[in-house]
């Protein structure tokens, strides 16, 4: 009951998480008010961290070697892509994450 719960959550937070980005990609983050813009990214980070929480999470309550490894990738992703990302590669790493997100809740999902 307490893992389904959990699923639950975590593909909620996926798909909440990938629309803000790609909306914020296409439409906030071109705005001009930079009290908006901050405080957008702001709520992103929120997300990206419930994310990460949730991914050690489901690390934890995986039964294999195997899964625990790949949700422990996932946790990490974001803040690995965010090393690696500079201004002339950021449209490239951005659909990575979002890729990477959907990924992680087809995977937590099957």
């Amino acid at each position: 009951m307490l893992t389904k719960v959990f699923k639950y959550l975590f593909v909620i937070n996926a798909i909440i998480l990938a629309s803000m980005i790609t909306y914020g990609k296409l439409f906030v983050f071109r705005k001009r008010k930079p009290q908006f813009v901050s405080d957008y990214c702001a709520t992103i980070a929120i997300f990206i961290a419930i994310y990460s929480i949730l991914s050690i999470v489901f690390a934890w309550l995986m039964p294999t070697t195997n899964a625990k490894l790949i949700m422990l990738a996932f946790a990490l992703s974001p803040f690995a892509i965010g090393l690696c990302a500079t201004y002339h590669t950021e449209k490239y790493f951005t659909l990575i994450q979002i890729l990477l997100v959907a990924i992680s809740a087809i995977y937590v999902v099957l």
